[in-house]
């Protein structure tokens, strides 16, 4: 870290030698303009919203009768600013402290935003440099989401696979790489869940709804050298509502099929003159029945944020996120029990599952043998009528921002992450049982403290370094309750590690701000904690372990982009290397079980202390142009990833047990990688001022160097070739809207075991196409009603995701929101 300590000494004098030289410039300033329409006519009550580099420092006002706006004692140099009106295009611009500072706003065109997932700070559209897709609060409910997967589900380079409905195990991947690849962030801090396998936050993806959501940010590519850990072919940032101006809020019911219940509350606002905001908002579901009738969860969250300023250039923020959880789980797709003559010998199976009538059957205790199978390949997902989880997660994070002068300031923030899992399994259901009901908990908490340093020592270059700590454990206890003393296995694992980071980024806007160019850089060194474990009967295979620091990450980024103001074209390029830590569990994994001779416990460990980083190379480029007076605006992307090496789970017969150190005959390995690349096509449309459209189409080709699943197989399993998504909102009069949304994927492969070895199966692709309507009732002073339907998979289509898994058919749900 001496680079990085050195960088930090540099920063700091050239900061201390800017305050000592230039006190002027640690006075204050102020920042004035006027909103108006195309004609030159003032637009008042606009929404003008002031944000720093940071986010942490939010100013907001209202336009008066005359369109003038104001924003007094700022210390900063530059901002941005977004303003929104009733029946007006969002417009988003960055505006220098004392150059004019006048809003046009338009009536047709698509709306800007404010960006801040890509450079780690707010960024106009026209700033960005990198592949990101704004998902903005609106279209969440119009198209009215209650989980984060779903509301993803239409980005383009994304694909969601769900294990059989709300609640049910989930997975993003982006670019076609493995789910571990996409980070999650809430306000640009990372959750993660430590004690999971992989250590990213899969395990809770099926948790993640929508509560006090502002926006969604998904940017594609590379984010390591800003994000850290898994932030390799995307990065998913929860962007939360902030709250201020007069208290609002509202209350929204809704009921329909799989015995769906849905309550959302949120309520947010301002005090003295928005110096306190706040913003908070608590969710339940409740499915009673799910897929099939057997598949029922419960999900209960809350988020909110408070945000208090000192001055209007000094601030402290709260945050806090938590939800808990509970899902009953299925027995996954299986081949166990098909006739062997339904197999073809060689190549590809195609995956026929078993029809609806005949699952019942099989469940009801009608013996294989009496089953009609016909080319049958694949059993679809079957009840396990006492197989279950439950979950919880609580995040808390308090971020300090101070502008200290137009040249410099600072942010420090801390986060706590806590997570937890049980789960429970007994001997009911079918195909493998325990002889008992058994318990698996896992626990997880992560620490971290970020601190950074912003320089602008001109209005072309922003200079930002920083450092953050990481603090990660892990626990868990695995009991198989049997009753005999000697079967008994009961095991705890306790690992914990530390984490440094330095990182830095600079950002040049340069020839009129028509270029962008972006320079990052990042260095992660990890120490371990040695582990302890208690079990009866058995030995720890790492306690005679040297321990000693795992190789280091280090990772780097290059953006840049070019826009040509005469015709609207920006283009753009993205080049760097990213990495994923390994998990505690691939460090230190283990799996116990009971010897049948002697009926002690035995451990097996599958974890390598020293494992590298997972590694991997990328780029993309691509095309933005707008059209029609900005009414239309495409986005074409071209990618290609380079796995260059990454952690799987070996048992091929690599690891000999007499020659590996912990004594191993399968376990963790850093093994070879392979290459995903393709193209992305999006658009986002307003051809009139009450029809939005976007939508998009990604061809993604992923492979492996190894056929480490199946022999001879080298594609990426659970990746499909072409996707394509379409959103359409049509306003109809100033209370009805109707919102129709697309997804289509086509076929993905799936590794299954069939006649003793595994074997690829062709999983069919499929469409799913939603409705929603609305209509708003008002009933009084700044109160309405809004009465809503959706119907979900409304073509009624039977389609399965990932190695066989039945989604949901079609599903209505009707439900009423209270605005006040």
């Amino acid at each position: 870290m001496s680079s990085f300590l050195r960088l930090a000494a540099l920063t700091l004098f050239l900061w201390l030698a800017h305050a000592g030289l230039s006190p002027v410039l640690a006075q204050s300033s102020a920042l004035r303009g006027r909103v108006l329409d195309e004609q030159g006519n003032p637009v008042s009550n606009a929404s003008v919203v002031l944000q720093t580099r940071e986010a942490g420092v939010r100013l907001s006002a209202v336009s008066g009768a005359d369109g003038s706006y104001a924003f007094e004692g700022l210390a900063g140099r530059d901002y941005i600013v977004e303003v929104e009106a009733l029946g007006f295009a969002r417009v988003t611009r960055r505006l220098t402290v004392g150059d004019p500072a006048d809003i046009t706003l338009r009536v047709d065109g698509v709306s800007d935003t404010v960006v801040v997932t890509a450079a780690g700070a707010p960024q106009t559209v026209d700033e960005v440099s990198k592949a990101v897709t704004v998902i903005d609060r609106q279209e969440i409910l119009d198209r009215n989401e209650y989980a984060l997967h779903e509301i993803l589900r239409t980005a383009p380079g994304i694909q969601v696979l769900n294990n059989g409905g709300p609640g049910a195990f989930t997975q993003l991947r982006t670019r076609g790489l493995r789910p571990d690849a996409t980070a999650i962030l809430y306000d640009g801090l990372r959750f993660r869940d430590a004690s999971t396998t992989q250590g990213d936050a899969t395990s809770f993806m099926s948790n993640l709804n929508f509560v006090d959501f502002g926006r969604v940010e998904f940017l594609r590519g590379s984010g390591s050298s800003l994000y850290g850990t898994n932030a390799v072919g995307g990065v998913v940032n929860v962007v939360s509502s902030t709250g201020g101006g007069p208290t609002t809020g509202s209350l929204q019911l809704e009921g329909g099929g799989l015995g769906l219940f849905r309550g959302r509350f949120q309520l947010q606002g301002g005090l003295a003159q928005d110096r306190f905001t706040y913003s908070f908002a608590t969710t339940h579901l409740n499915v009673t029945r799910g897929v099939n009738g057997w598949t029922p969860t419960r999900s209960t969250g809350v988020q909110g944020t408070l945000r208090y300023d000192f001055t209007p250039n000094i601030s402290l923020t709260g945050r806090v996120n938590a939800s808990d959880d509970f899902v009953a789980l299925q027995i996954g797709p299986t081949t166990s029990g098909i006739p062997a003559a339904n197999f073809p010998t060689t190549g590809v199976i195609p995956a026929r599952f078993l029809p609806s009538d005949q699952v019942r059957r099989l469940m009801s205790g009608v013996p294989a043998s009496q089953i009609v199978w016909g080319d049958t390949t694949v059993i679809p997902n079957r009840q396990d009528p006492d197989n279950r989880r439950t979950s919880d997660f609580a995040m808390g994070a308090v971020i300090f921002n101070h502008i200290i002068n137009p040249v410099v300031s600072y942010r420090v923030a801390w986060q706590r992450v806590h997570t937890a899992r049980v789960f429970q399994n007994g001997p009911g259901g079918f195909g493998f049982q325990p002889v008992t009901s058994n318990v698996l908990n896992y626990v997880g908490d992560i620490d971290t403290v970020d601190a950074r340093v912003n320089l602008q020592p001109t209005r072309w270059l922003t200079f930002t370094a920083g450092y953050e700590f990481e603090r990660e454990a892990y626990f868990d206890r695995q009991d198989n309750r049997l009753p005999d003393p000697r079967r008994r296995v009961d095991v705890q694992t306790n690992i914990s590690q530390n984490a440094h980071a330095g990182y830095f980024q600079a950002q040049f806007r340069l020839l009129e701000d028509r270029l962008q160019l972006s320079l990052s850089g990042r260095t992660q060194g990890f120490r371990l904690n040695r582990p302890t474990f208690l079990a009866t009967g058995t030995t720890n295979a790492y306690a005679n372990v040297q321990l000693k620091a795992p190789p280091r990450a280090f990772t780097g980024d290059i953006s840049a982009s070019y826009l040509i103001p005469t015709s609207k074209t920006k283009v753009r390029a993205h080049v760097g290397n990213a990495y994923r830590a390994p998990a505690l569990y691939e460090r230190f994994g283990g799996g116990f079980f009971n010897n049948p001779v002697t009926g002690l416990v035995n451990f097996t460990p599958y974890g390598d202390p020293f494992l590298s980083p997972d590694r991997y190379n990328s780029f993309d480029g691509g095309v933005d142009q707008y059209f029609f007076r900005d009414r239309l605006q495409v986005g074409l992307t071209v990618f290609y990833t380079r796995v260059v090496q990454i952690t799987a789970f070996d048992s091929s017969g690599v690891l000999n047990p007499a020659t590996d150190p912990y004594g191993r005959s399968s376990g963790y390995i850093n093994g070879s990688g392979g290459i995903s690349r393709g193209v992305e096509v999006s658009f986002n449309a307003r051809p009139t001022a009450t029809l939005t459209l976007n939508g998009s189409y990604t061809h993604t080709s992923a492979g492996t160097d190894r056929d480490v699943s199946v022999r001879g197989f080298f594609r990426i399993f659970g990746v499909a070739a072409h996707t394509f998504t379409l959103v359409a909102n049509q306003a109809i009069g100033k209370r009805f809207n109707v919102n129709f949304d697309m997804v289509a994927y086509s076929g993905t492969y799936a590794s299954l075991f069939a006649v003793n070895r595994s074997r690829a199966f062709e999983v069919p692709g499929f469409v799913k196409a939603d409705v929603m309507g609305g209509y708003t009732i008002p009933v009084g002073n700044d109160r309405s009603l809004r009465v809503y339907g959706k119907v979900e998979n409304m073509f009624n289509r039977r389609y399965f995701t990932g190695n066989g898994w039945l989604a949901p058919g079609v599903v209505g749900t009707g439900g009423v929101a209270f605005q006040f």
